[in-house]
């Protein structure tokens, strides 16, 4: 039987205020917190305060401890209010089968060539002339963005792609797969159909990014999280499989730095390579059907999404 509108408008907006009020809020003070220490680190190393430039693994460091406190620490305040143990309110008490977890790998490895077609085609994006004021911040955003993600990635030493791997790929998968799909999209099924809610919770994961030319790809994968999360019963399902697609980034990058592979694998699945993203697109598809074939007793079985919600 579903459970969508058994909650009250004040229990689901409590909710929401907790896991998104405490992530902004908690985003500033980290923010506030990070800016002061390079502040006086510049001080004590004696550099200019009018042109303070903050080093890469400060910045990394940085990009940890926001994205544990942004994502991460909010999810554990909602389950407090709901009075669920973490563990039990996230889904991170059922393991995966072997099988499971190689068809989330599988999934993920799949999908790079459609992410790659559907970024290159939106790449050229525009808005109307009255908002040029809008394309030309979103677009500088979006550009600064990708160079500081540049800089992050490009190592050269296994120690550091080590480090990216923990920055990048780790911390991400766990903390944002927590947020995303343990938190809010659970609070949104109190409300909203399922497949609503996963689609919601996905176009918010990807606008979080800040990428315009990827919001619609991100969205897709968004989704898939949310269908991983829903058809297995487990976060460690969407953990799995939003890891591999950030590892896949990582080892790309430093790949093409270190002068192993050419910078046009970057393009597969577009131009000449169209194929693979019809390929890919099929084995996305197929590895989808299976995982929701293979718990499809436990997806008609069981609701999986709102006993635990149920705390005021």
């Amino acid at each position: 039987m579903s459970n969508v509108n058994n909650y009250t408008d004040q229990q689901i907006g409590k909710k929401l205020f907790v896991l998104i009020g405490s992530s902004v809020g908690l985003t500033l003070l980290a923010s506030l917190v990070m800016s002061v220490i390079l502040l006086f680190k510049t001080m004590a190393n004696g550099g200019d305060l009018t042109e303070i430039t903050p080093d890469i693994t400060f910045l990394k460091i940085s990009q940890l401890i926001v994205t544990v406190v942004t994502f991460f620490v909010p999810v554990l305040l909602l389950s407090k209010i709901s009075r669920v143990k973490s563990k039990i309110f996230v889904r991170a008490d059922k393991r995966l089968s072997p099988v499971m977890v190689m068809l989330a790998v599988l999934l993920m490895i799949a999908i790079q060539p459609l992410m790659n077609a559907t970024a290159d085609w939106f790449s050229n994006w525009s808005l109307p002339s009255s908002l040029s004021w809008l394309e030309h911040w979103l677009k500088n955003m979006e550009k600064q963005n990708l160079e500081l993600v540049q800089r992050f990635l490009d190592v050269n030493s296994a120690g550091g792609l080590l480090f990216n791997i923990l920055v990048v790929a780790i911390a991400p998968a766990i903390c944002e797969e927590f947020f995303f799909r343990g938190g809010l999209q659970q609070v949104f099924n109190m409300r909203m159909n399922k497949h609503v809610a996963i689609w919601l919770a996905a176009a918010v994961f990807s606008a979080v990014h800040m990428e315009v030319s990827g919001f619609l790809p991100r969205m897709v994968l968004g989704a898939s999280f949310g269908y991983l999360f829903i058809w297995t019963g487990s976060i460690w399902a969407p953990v799995i499989a939003h890891f591999v697609n950030n590892l896949c980034g990582v080892f790309t990058e430093y790949l093409i730095f270190n002068h192993m592979i050419d910078k046009h694998i970057e393009k597969v699945g577009t131009g000449d390579t169209l194929w693979a993203t019809v390929l890919g697109s099929v084995v996305f598809l197929a590895s989808l059907w299976f995982i929701y074939r293979l718990n499809k007793r436990d997806i008609s079985e069981s609701n999986p999404d709102q006993e635990m919600l149920s705390g005021n």
